[in-house]
Formats: structure tokens, C-alpha cells, sequence
């Protein structure tokens, strides 16, 4: 039997572009749980959200969801409140009969709360169940009190006005008092004679009377207002969500039925977390998770655009990239921890960020959001052959790497450091961006400036293919400049940074160039980025996946040897299903796929004890085995879409992707394990052309594959990856075979 697991349980969500809805169990909105609420660009523009049945809350019997976008609960009115034998139901007994002449559980009710891009509706479906006609008062309960979503999860405000209610035909306006913030929020309901109640609380009231079996239907509208920022009306946004889902291809994963349910899923939250906000060219950049992060983070956003490539060609990965283009910056501000050439970390919407009470309306302290953009341009590249949006991106990378060059080396010794200059701004600026990520090896934390190793790996990287676009475009010259910059860069690396002891790389680099020996699993990036020497690669691989980092689950944050492990820390012990999908990726990238399997495995078993296979921001790191599910974060986020489009990244891994479009050619190495016995992925898009693929595991456990369909030009060619140590010459010949076999 398996394990079923939670975060957050006592809430429910649904979201839409910029707007989201967080309730209680019950579905609604301002009881004990101080983050409920319906925001806009991460505004409470409702904090409160109740409804009453002749003055009382209905039973609650269910509740659930339908989709990203809308909450369903079944109530009933008014409950038993005492029990006989049996179901306890009563009939004629007129004791059982509520103030206002109602038998109990005479009215069900239904409840819909359904989320769209700018504004939600609630819809409430009433039936008298009774032989008797009955007359109902139904009231909501409003109020709003603006706060950004970081107050409200903190339970403390930074920012605060009056709020008055200006009633109107049906309903009324919530306006914000605050000068510099003008919200409002204006609610209306229709299917009955309603009015409204603004002394002492903000109600909405009618009566219905309802004969025997008789239904009524009434809905309440809640509409956001900004008189600074200009709502678009919903439009083509959601269009654009149900074309892009429309074009994806399908993967069918026979003998596996979870694999394949956990895909789909993960291709439908991507579609649901999409901005749909700014230019239209910019509507699909993905927004971090939900509830806590529903805005543009760089790195996020990038790093779910490019896994999901084999979805889209890069269709999400562009919109991302030229909202990070466009907001590239061209000077050097400490409150923003600005530098020429660097892009943004985070772009919040809140009214923290717009009062500059904190520096998130755009802020740029992170090394990660930048070199990715260079590494990801490439990809898209990779699967897309479209040189317009390499001309269109060409620039903005070239300036990132003259800012690591010029800025992110901040003394010259050939290595990126970090150093935060904003009052309000984040410690740490690598990977682990806690305050407390990058510790020494006794515990003590590594004081700034700090180059941390994943760094110099996304640096060696992002030169590698800004040498081979360099190429592309022409400009030999400062693509020779690159790869040789690159290559230095490895060499020095390897050198400095190994520690022939531990079998490993170190953490970091202190300012006085003294290693920070922590075991992290930062160290399995710079495996995927391909920073670390052959000879290398496999002690660190066997170091990964002893007991102290590898958890069952995935690869720790840190070693549980180290003074400072904690399993439920934010980076101190914890793991990350999105690092664990660059692991894997790194794994099959080098040719380690025992490795890869037993991550993959992980990886999947975890995402399957959390409903619709969505594994948390972060789990705990408790040994598998050791305590029926690895614990979480205590406040993790329950939905996070880098984690979604992992389970992609794994996928795509383990089938062996490595695709040139400019060629068209999708080259593949599949290394399927025993649990995924075949993969068919149907509509698979490369360049121009669309094909249906299928991979399969023979009974001596090799992999297969062969184009079932194919639409315009698209070569399929069974070839190990480049670096693979572990494929030499006959190898290479007999995959060359079985492309000629299978073609």
C-alpha cells in the first residue's frame, strides 16, 4: 500500500495568470489560516469570504477541486446536532426543525468558486430536499484589507490604509485608502433581489423561498480594480493557454500508468501557471509555484521553460526569455543590487514591491538567472532551429557574460563571487539562496564575498555554448575566445576546488580563497554543467549516492554528517526535486545510468505520494525507509513549476534526447529501467516537423527506438551522448546500426 502524503493540508488553491484564490477546507476565506484569501498581482483583494445560512455557517460534506482554475464544496443546512441509530436521519418530528421552520439537512447546497485571469466567480446551486416550502436568508460575508501575500504569510503588515465600501445596484466597491496604492475590489452578486450592509461588516443579503425540490442559483462576482496598473479583461489569454496545450504532444508510458499520469499532469499545472500577464509575446512565461510565489522569478522561470522544451520547441523558454530581455539592466543601483548586463532574480507585483518597501518589484541579485539565460538560448535552439529568436537574444547573452567577466568576477582570479549590496537584499546569490546555505565544514557560515561551485560550472557552460552561437552567427573570432576561456576555466577549477580526501567538490571559495569543505549537493550540478574533469566524475558520482547525501528520494541538500544537517531545513539537509532532475540529466549525460535509474526512480516514487504527483518545493531529508514519507519544509510550496516540468527533464533524460534542429535531426540514446518498460511519444516537435516516436526495453534490458510517423524533415539517429565515459567505438558503430535497423 502506498504512502499518501501532504503539505499544507489544511488549504485549497486555485489560480489563474495573476490572480489566485487560497481557502480553508471549507472554502472560505478569513478564518484561523491568515494566507486565505482571493489576490490579484499578489494584493488580498478579498481577505474575507463567507456564507451564512439564516445566520448559520451549512455543513460542510466535501470538498475538492475541478482543474487549476475552480474549488468545489458540497454543503448541507442546517446539520443534526443530535444523533440517533443508524444514518440518523430524521422525518416529521418537528423538533428537528431549525429557527426559521427548516428540517434538517433539507437544503443542499453546492458551492463553485472558478478563477480566470482578471477576477473569480462563486457560484451557489440551493435545493430544498424537504416536503416543505422554506424561506432562506443567504448573506455573504466580505471584507478586503489589501496586504501583499508576503504580509499575509508573515502575519505582519508593512503597509496599511482604511477601507470603505461604497455600496452600488447589487453589490459594492472595497476601496484602498492608501494614496500611493490605488486598489479596489468590487463585488456584486446576481440570482436574487441582494443588498447590501456596510455598517459594522461588508454583507450581501437576500431572501429566496423555495418550493419542494425546487432549485435556486446565485452567483457572486469579484472583480479586481487598479486605477495605476491598467487589468486587461480576460481576451485572448486564455486562448493562448488552450492553444499552447493543443499543440503539445501526448506520452504514453505502456506497463507504467503512473509515469504517464504524472507527465500529463505536469504538462497541464506548466499550462495553469503560465504569467499571462504584459505584451502577449510574454504571456506564457511561467510563474514560480503556488500559493507563495505566483510571479516571475527569473531562474524559475527559465529553468521550467527550458525542461519543458520537449513539450514546445521553447515556446514558454522565449516568452520567459524576452521578459528577462526586456528588463535586462544598464546600470549599477545597490538598493536593486543592479549591475549592467544582469537580469532579474525576482519581479514581484505586491504593494511591497510597488511601495519600494522592499527591492522585488525587480530585483537582480542571483549569478544563476543570468547564465542560464545563455545556456537556455542555446537549448531553444537546440530544439527549435529559429534564428530569428537567436538574433532577438544574441545580444542580451553577449552582455551577460561581459557583466560575469566584468562584475561577476568581482577580484580577478578567474572565479564568480557574489556580494550583496542591498539593505533589503538576499545573503546568498548562487543556488541555495537562504541566508544560511553556505556553511564551512564546522558549521560556521562562509562570510561574502563567496563563489559557490555551481556557479563556475553554470559560467563554464555558458561560455561552452556562447562559443558554439558565437560560431553560428559568424563571429568566429570571440568564439574561439570563448571555448578558450572555458576550457582555462575548467582546468583551474578542477585544480582549486578538488578535494583528493573526500573524493569530491568543495561548497565554495571564501574571499581569501580558502575552500569552504561542506559535502553539498551542489556538486551534482556542476556534474550536469560539465565543469568537472573526466577522471574526476566517477568518485564524485559514487560520493552522491553514499547514505549521507543520497536519501532514497533524491540527493540531500547537504551530507547528514555535517554539523549543521537538518532534515527539514530549507538547504540544509532537505531535497529538491528540480536539482535531482539535473542530476539525472548529468548522470546520462556522462553515460551513468545505473545512477540515473536509481535517481529517476526516486524521484518518481516521491512525486507519486503527493496528490496529482506533485511533489512539494522541497521534501525532507529522511532516509527512504526510515519514515514512511521523507517529511517536507514546513512551509513548502505545494505546487512549484520547476518541479513539474522536471519530472519532463527525467523523462527526456532517460529516452536520450539531443536535439539539432538546424540539422533535423533528433539524435537518441534511451537507457530505459525495468519500472518504464516503453515510452511513445506522439506529436513530438523538432524544428518544423512533428513526429511520433516510440522507445521500448527488449527482454535483456537494452532500449530501442523508431519513428512510427513523421511530418516533415526529421532524422532519428540511436547515438550515445558526447561525453558518455562509459560508450566507446563499437558502441558508437552498433547505435549506428540500429538507427539503419529502425529507420
Amino acid at each position: 500500500m502506498s504512502t499518501i502524503a501532504a503539505v499544507q493540508p489544511a488549504q485549497r488553491y486555485a489560480w489563474c495568470g495573476q490572480s489566485l484564490l487560497v481557502t480553508d477546507l471549507r472554502g472560505e476565506c478569513g478564518g484561523a489560516d491568515g494566507l486565505t484569501g482571493f489576490y490579484f498581482r499578489e494584493a488580498r483583494h478579498l481577505r474575507r469570504l463567507r456564507l451564512l445560512v439564516n445566520a448559520q455557517e451549512p455543513w460542510l460534506c466535501a470538498g475538492g477541486d475541478a482543474g487549476d482554475r475552480t474549488l468545489t464544496f458540497v454543503h448541507v443546512y442546517p446539520e443534526l446536532t443530535q444523533f440517533g441509530g443508524g444514518g440518523t436521519d430524521v422525518s416529521d418530528d418537528t423538533t428537528w426543525l431549525d429557527p426559521h421552520g427548516v428540517a434538517q439537512r433539507a437544503i443542499d447546497i453546492r458551492l463553485r468558486h472558478d478563477v480566470g485571469p482578471a477576477g473569480m466567480l462563486t457560484t451557489v446551486v440551493l435545493v430544498n430536499r424537504s416536503n416543505a416550502a422554506v424561506t432562506l436568508q443567504l448573506e455573504w460575508e466580505v471584507d478586503a484589507d489589501f496586504a501583499d501575500i508576503q504580509e499575509a504569510f508573515a502575519g505582519e503588515r508593512q503597509q496599511t490604509a482604511p477601507v470603505s465600501c461604497i455600496p452600488d445596484d447589487g453589490g459594492f466597491t472595497l476601496r484602498y485608502g492608501h494614496e500611493r496604492l490605488p486598489l479596489a475590489t468590487a463585488v456584486h452578486a446576481a440570482g436574487g433581489d441582494w443588498s447590501a450592509t456596510t455598517e459594522g461588516r461588508f454583507t450581501l443579503h437576500t431572501q429566496l423561498a423555495l418550493a419542494p425540490q425546487q432549485e435556486a442559483t446565485t452567483v457572486l462576482h469579484v472583480q479586481p480594480l487598479d486605477d495605476a496598473i491598467p487589468i486587461a479583461p480576460d481576451g485572448d489569454h486564455l486562448a493562448a493557454v488552450a492553444r499552447w496545450r493543443r499543440a503539445v504532444p501526448t506520452v504514453h508510458t505502456p506497463g507504467n500508468g503512473s509515469v504517464e499520469a504524472m507527465i500529463r499532469q505536469a504538462t497541464s499545472d506548466l499550462a495553469s501557471l503560465a504569467l499571462l500577464d504584459g505584451p502577449p509575446e510574454e504571456w506564457l512565461a511561467i510563474q514560480a509555484g503556488i500559493p507563495l510565489y505566483p510571479a516571475l522569478f527569473g531562474r524559475d522561470a527559465i529553468t521550467a521553460g527550458w525542461q519543458a522544451t520537449i513539450l514546445d520547441r521553447g515556446e514558454m523558454l522565449d516568452a520567459a526569455l524576452t521578459r528577462l530581455a526586456r528588463m535586462q539592466s544598464d546600470r549599477v543601483e545597490e538598493w536593486t543590487d543592479e549591475e549592467p548586463g544582469r537580469l532579474p532574480y525576482q519581479m514581484r507585483t505586491g504593494p511591497l514591491a510597488r511601495l519600494a518597501l522592499n527591492p522585488y518589484s525587480a530585483y537582480y541579485a542571483d549569478f544563476a538567472s543570468p547564465l542560464a539565460f545563455v545556456i537556455s538560448l542555446a537549448h531553444h535552439f537546440s530544439w527549435s532551429g529559429d534564428r530569428a529568436v537567436l538574433r532577438r537574444h544574441f545580444d542580451t547573452a553577449r552582455r551577460i557574460l561581459d557583466w560575469a567577466r566584468t562584475y561577476g568576477d568581482r577580484d580577478g582570479d578567474g572565479y564568480l563571487e557574489y556580494l550583496t549590496r542591498s539593505t533589503k537584499g538576499t545573503k546568498n546569490q548562487g543556488w541555495k539562496d537562504s541566508g544560511n546555505a553556505v556553511l564551512y565544514e564546522d558549521g560556521r557560515p562562509v562570510p561574502s564575498p563567496v563563489g559557490t561551485c555551481e556557479l563556475q560550472g553554470y559560467w563554464y557552460a555558458a561560455q561552452q555554448v556562447m562559443a558554439a552561437l558565437c560560431w553560428l552567427v559568424g563571429d568566429r573570432g570571440d568564439a574561439r575566445a570563448h571555448w578558450q576561456s572555458a576550457m582555462e576555466l575548467k582546468e583551474r577549477f578542477n585544480r582549486d576546488w578538488w578535494m583528493e580526501d573526500e573524493g569530491f567538490i568543495a561548497l565554495a571559495l571564501d574571499a581569501d580563497k580558502r575552500l569552504a569543505r561542506s559535502l553539498t549537493s551542489n556538486v551534482g550540478q556542476c556534474l550536469a554543467t560539465g565543469i568537472i574533469s573526466a577522471e574526476h566524475i566517477p568518485r564524485v558520482v559514487g560520493r552522491l549516492f553514499a547514505p549521507d547525501l543520497f536519501s532514497g528520494w533524491g540527493i540531500r541538500t547537504l551530507s547528514t554528517g555535517h554539523p549543521s544537517y537538518n532534515p527539514l531545513a530549507y538547504h540544509l539537509g532537505t531535497v529538491w526535486p528540480v536539482e535531482n532532475a539535473t542530476i539525472v540529466f548529468g548522470l546520462r549525460r556522462f553515460g551513468l545510468d545505473a545512477r540515473a535509474h536509481d535517481l529517476a526512480e526516486g524521484m518518481f516514487a516521491l512525486a507519486g505520494m503527493y496528490p496529482r504527483g506533485r511533489a512539494p518545493e522541497c521534501v525532507g531529508g529522511y532516509a527512504r525507509g526510515e519514515f514512511p514519507n521523507p517529511g517536507a519544509y514546513p512551509r513548502a510550496n505545494p505546487i512549484q513549476a520547476w518541479n513539474q516540468s522536471g519530472l519532463l527533464l527525467v523523462l527526456q533524460s532517460l529516452l536520450g534526447l539531443q536535439p539539432v534542429a538546424p540539422l533535423h535531426t533528433l539524435f537518441v540514446d534511451p537507457a530505459l529501467p525495468s519500472w518504464l518498460p516503453e515510452v511513445v511519444v506522439r506529436g513530438l516537435r523538432l524544428g518544423a516537423a512533428t513526429a511520433s516516436v516510440r522507445f521500448w526495453r527488449d527482454g535483456h534490458g537494452g532500449s530501442h527506438a523508431e519513428v512510427l510517423e513523421r511530418r516533415g524533415p526529421f532524422h532519428l539517429v540511436r547515438q550515445p551522448a558526447p561525453e558518455s565515459l562509459t560508450a566507446g567505438v563499437g558502441d558508437r558503430i552498433a547505435a549506428l546500426a540500429q538507427t539503419i535497423m529502425h529507420r
